[in-house]
């Protein structure tokens, strides 16, 4: 085991030692992370902030559809999905229907502001003058009320104010005739009173203007995590500069091979599986930092990690090892260094836009999408964001970490069978 630490930290050595390598592992990524985190915050969250709201309409009814109509001119961030989706997807349905099982795990695991659910006999209860109750789900604190619920409260008093009316006008109308002893009405011209009743009460309603009026403010609160562009840049650019240092590898192999460095190697009590394993632990290694320190720069920009940091370092790693596996899986075609440099950036620059390191897929058109996951960095993208953007947990990345460490499986078998030492 000692030597092969000491095959490890005598490359990571001679790594660091060349100034160029410092500059492409420290200077460049942190510059363009902070560009283009800048750039896209600017670009997503410089607008009018938005609230995403899933709504579940069970009853269907014209009330129910009122109070809907309310709700959205309470407060023009309001996003209410599935209702209000877009062509970019903004609720981010990927294409699913929208129950309320799912629902309400989006709500739990907050990748929405809430949920409300209007239940089946809404209208009929109202109609009745009856207590007509809506669910409302959301991991804000009670106490200290969202916009979201405050803006619910003010039009439910408003949208209700017609059946408690007629409700208030009924039992008025039989405490009278009871506490003066006359005879009750006619069922049919009491019903028919209260429906008038109700009716009227309901049109002046409708006529009223909005009594309460909400803005969402451009505060952190609010705010969907994608709106953060560090959110996007750091795992982008992340992604994207751990293939240009791991990729690099292949040209340190050949360097090494043809400077007699790996044969030498075989003169020590190592096996060959052992030097191998130490040359993939060295550039797995650089891998990682390159995400450390591009994260470290997200962190300081007021980037945002999730809540599952584990998951997190389970999908870079997964990542990292599928790049080295790429690096070894090509390094015994590589003839030359200049060879292994316009492969590095032939891979490098079209893997990385295509798998989403510049940009979300989420506002591709769904061919590109579909063809981006041919590349590896759209797995990890999405793990990032299933992490990032909806504060997913280790669940939630297992599709993504097991595409990626299979594919890293087989790209390790095919270079360790075509790895030469000579």
């Amino acid at each position: 085991m000692r030597p092969i630490l000491t095959i490890v930290l005598n490359d990571l050595r001679i790594f660091f030692s060349q100034r160029g390598n410092l500059v492409g592992l420290l200077v460049i990524p942190v510059l363009l992370t902070v560009v283009i985190g800048w750039s896209l915050g600017q670009f997503v969250g410089g607008g009018e902030p938005r609230l995403r709201v899933d709504l579940i309409d069970l009853d269907g009814s014209g009330l129910s559809a009122r109070l809907i109509d309310e709700l959205r001119a309470t407060n023009d961030a309001l996003v209410l999905c599935p209702l209000d989706n877009d062509a970019d997807d903004y609720c981010r349905l990927e294409g699913e229907a929208l129950d309320l099982e799912r629902a309400v795990e989006r709500a739990r695991r907050g990748r929405t502001e809430a949920l409300i659910v209007i239940p089946a006999g809404y209208a009929a209860a109202l109609e009745k003058f009856e207590q007509a109750g809506i669910d409302y789900y959301s991991s804000s604190d009670p106490l200290q009320p969202d916009a979201v619920l405050q803006g619910l409260d003010a039009v439910l008093q408003r949208v209700n104010s017609a059946s408690m009316t007629a409700g208030v006008a009924g039992a008025l109308l039989d405490n009278l005739t009871a506490g003066l002893g006359l005879p009750a009405f006619n069922e049919a011209v009491r019903t028919e009173f209260l429906d008038g009743l109700y009716r009227n009460a309901e049109q002046k309603l409708i006529e009223m203007p909005a009594a309460v009026r909400f803005e969402t403010g451009e505060g952190e609160a609010g705010l969907d995590a994608s709106d953060n562009g560090f959110n996007q840049s750091a795992p982008g650019m992340g992604s994207l500069y751990v293939m240009f240092t791991v990729l690099g590898g292949m040209a340190v192999l050949l360097r090494e091979r043809k400077q007699w460095t790996l044969q030498r190697l075989m003169a020590l009590p190592l096996s060959r599986g052992q030097i191998l394993g130490s040359k993939i632990v060295v550039y797995f290694v650089l891998g990682m930092i390159q995400y450390m320190i591009v994260f470290v720069v997200g962190w300081i920009a007021g980037m945002e990690f999730g809540d599952d940091l584990p998951a997190l370092f389970a999908v870079m790693a997964a990542f990292v090892l599928c790049i080295t596996a790429l690096t070894f899986a090509l390094a015994p075609w590589i003839k030359s260094e200049g060879q292994a440099s316009g492969f590095v950036l032939l891979l490098s620059l079209s893997l990385a836009p295509l798998g989403g390191a510049w940009w979300p897929l989420e506002i591709v058109p769904d061919f590109m999408r579909t063809l981006g996951h041919l590349s590896p960095v759209a797995w990890a993208m999405d793990g990032f964001h299933d992490l990032i953007w909806y504060s997913g947990g280790f669940g939630d990345v297992l599709p993504e970490v097991g595409v990626l460490l299979a594919a890293a499986v087989v790209l390790f078998a095919v270079g360790i069978r075509g790895f030469s030492f000579e």
